[in-house]
């Protein structure tokens, strides 16, 4: 099989999330294309953000982060969110926000997943200075009910958002929309 090289960036398409914290006692979110796992045992993820992101500030403070995995019926309110920074815009009536054990970080009630995490580190990059890598261990899962089969996430009933290079997909790989332009609708003048 002949192979071609493309560069360096890796190609496919990555989840589309969206990050939670509380800032000035009121729930911020962010959407990131930077988030994976770390460890399966414990259940240890990352998320890579901006420093300067206002979302950062309430992980910073708090020590909790949320993700949150939307479905392709939130595509234009995920990419508002990534849009508008919480310091000009109250990005807390964007979605219902409900809390887990712990009232430290807010979770997106329309997101079919919603992951509690405890930042258990901050990396700093050497060759990215402006970013913030937060890894966390997970505390809670929660999974929308109609979202299970036999008691099991099902990735055809989540229908995670996806995010590749400036588009959003389904997983099947349909279009959902251009990722950094369809939110701009919602951002009011």
């Amino acid at each position: 099989m002949e192979k071609v090289m493309i560069g360096k960036m890796p190609a496919g398409a990555f989840p589309a999330v969206i990050i939670g914290s509380m800032v000035n006692g009121k729930p911020n979110y962010n959407t990131l294309g930077c988030y994976g796992l770390i460890s399966p045992f414990p259940p240890t993820v990352y998320i890579k953000s901006v420093k300067q992101h206002f979302t950062n500030i309430g992980i910073r403070e708090t020590g909790y982060f949320s993700v949150n995995i939307p479905a392709r019926d939130l595509t234009q309110k995920t990419d508002y969110v990534g849009q508008v920074s919480g310091k000009e815009t109250d990005k807390s009536c964007v979605f219902t926000s409900f809390f887990g054990s712990s009232d430290k970080t807010p979770m997106i009630e329309e997101c079919p997943v919603n992951i509690l995490c405890k930042v258990v580190q901050t990396v700093h990059m050497p060759t990215q200075p402006n970013a913030e890598i937060f890894i966390g261990e997970v505390e809670e899962v929660y999974v929308n009910e109609k979202c299970m089969t036999d008691g099991a996430p099902d990735l055809n009933k989540i229908k995670p958002l996806m995010l590749a290079g400036n588009q959003y997909l389904e997983i099947s790989g349909k279009p959902a929309g251009k990722a950094w332009d369809i939110g701009k609708a919602l951002i009011k003048n």
